[in-house]
């Protein structure tokens, strides 16, 4: 079994993009306090429309809760040296505090569930 739960605050500006395939991708990283002194920060990439979603409604520190399956990947840097990365493939998202607005409203988006269904998956 591979199923992650995390909660944690977003910690740079949400960018949307495009793969070479044309699905929508954001990738970002959670804080994740453990203790009074300890954070830990977990990267995590969410596809297709709950992309856009999580672009369109949150920002830097909203506060979100995600559950997913830990995926790595690897590549080769220009010094020829092979690197790993862990991160979480996100299957739900939920908007725990955001504070960003569409349309300039004054109203805060609140527990925003977001689901992602099979079809939007890379795999």
């Amino acid at each position: 079994m591979n199923k992650v739960i995390i909660t944690g605050r977003i910690t740079q500006p949400l960018e949307l993009r495009t793969t070479g395939t044309g699905k929508d991708i954001v990738d970002y990283s959670l804080a994740i306090n453990i203790d009074k002194d300890t954070t830990v920060f977990i990267n995590c990439t969410t596809f297709g429309e709950s992309a856009k979603t999580l672009c369109k409604y949150c920002d830097k520190g909203d506060l979100i809760a995600v559950d997913g399956q830990l995926r790595t990947s690897q590549y080769v840097d220009k010094e020829n040296k092979k690197h790993t990365s862990t991160y979480v493939l996100t299957n739900r998202i939920e908007f725990l505090n955001t504070k960003k607005k569409e349309n300039s409203t004054d109203t805060p988006v609140e527990k925003t569930v977001v689901e992602i269904d099979d079809d939007t998956l890379p795999f």
